[in-house]
């Protein structure tokens, strides 16, 4: 049986996705104002990655959800990963990387979180834990990025197979290669390297925004099977919580850097052709997203579907 607790099963798998919710603020995000989709890669969720001489590959923008509106393939999706040979995706989940995460979650040394927030906002925290029928008896041991993740994550998001995962087991049971582009220590160092001031800041604005959260929730989703990329990094960006010192900080570590680190290790799956590769559609557009740094590198893509 697995003992571990129903808030931590998902978070390997989710861990980037949690902080798109966290970096939404209060305002209806369905209304955020974007320019007419007249700017390359504004439409589309899978595409088409080409260079004469070698078999097509995809890029597929996922959200990390279980939501069946999402995790129901779009013909044209399912057959480009039916006639792929190679899966690739954000993060393979491992028993080790799941153990690597539940212990960069807690201070290792005698530090607490009550030292770190304070006692009045650390009552806040314990009083939505309980709220959400979650154990406090370990809270105090928590890192703020830790518990701004678990916090940002919804009941709708806490269970379930996401997206991600699901095309992960038709990948495996289809007999494709399953790789990763990233390890779970990247992905948690993407959190744990903040310093504890930035934590702190994170930690607040996700308590402070609980009410919005289902909502923003739903926003998102309709955001995304809209397939409007240019919308879906707006809302991101345009109501991120905080100081700009700290949006621009977040926003570097989630989007710019791991985009790049992506595009290069996506390449020798590339070269071959054949490949089907899963991230999440927020690193798909944009100037530094993942469509401009590969058609930089001499790749065409063209929007499928």
């Amino acid at each position: 049986m697995n003992s571990t607790p129903a808030y931590r099963r998902p978070l390997l798998a989710a861990l980037v996705a949690a902080f798109l919710l966290l970096l939404l603020g209060g305002r209806d995000p369905v209304l955020a104002e974007v320019e007419p989709n007249v700017a390359p890669y504004a439409r589309g969720l899978l595409w088409r990655i080409e260079r004469p001489g070698r078999p097509a590959s995809y890029l597929f923008g996922t959200i990390h959800l279980a939501d069946p509106r999402v995790t129901t393939l779009p013909p044209p999706v399912a057959e480009a990963l039916s006639e792929s040979r190679h899966f690739l995706m954000e993060l393979v989940p491992d028993a080790d990387g799941l153990a690597l995460l539940a212990e960069s979650m807690m201070f290792a040394d005698q530090r607490t979180l009550t030292e770190i927030v304070g006692r009045q906002l650390y009552g806040d925290i314990e009083a939505e834990f309980r709220r959400r029928g979650m154990p406090t008896a370990m809270l105090s041991k928590y890192k703020p990025w830790a518990v701004a993740v678990i916090l940002s994550l919804p009941a709708t998001v806490r269970g379930g197979v996401p997206l991600d995962m699901q095309l992960q087991l038709k990948a495996a049971e289809l007999g494709k290669t399953v790789e990763g582009l990233e390890t779970a220590a990247e992905q948690i160092a993407v959190f744990d390297d903040l310093g504890l001031e930035e934590q702190r800041a994170l930690l607040e604005a996700t308590l402070r925004e609980q009410q919005a959260v289902e909502h923003e929730l739903e926003a998102l989703v309709q955001v995304y099977l809209s397939r409007d990329l240019l919308r879906l990094r707006a809302v991101a960006e345009a109501y991120a919580r905080g100081d700009e010192t700290l949006k621009a900080t977040v926003r570097e570590r989630l989007l710019v850097a791991r985009n790049v680190r992506m595009v290069e290790r996506m390449q020798a799956r590339l070269e071959q052709g054949g490949a089907f590769i899963a991230v999440g559609a927020a690193h798909l557009p944009g100037d530094d997203g993942l469509l401009a740094l590969l058609e930089k590198r001499g790749y065409r893509v063209q929007a499928v579907y």
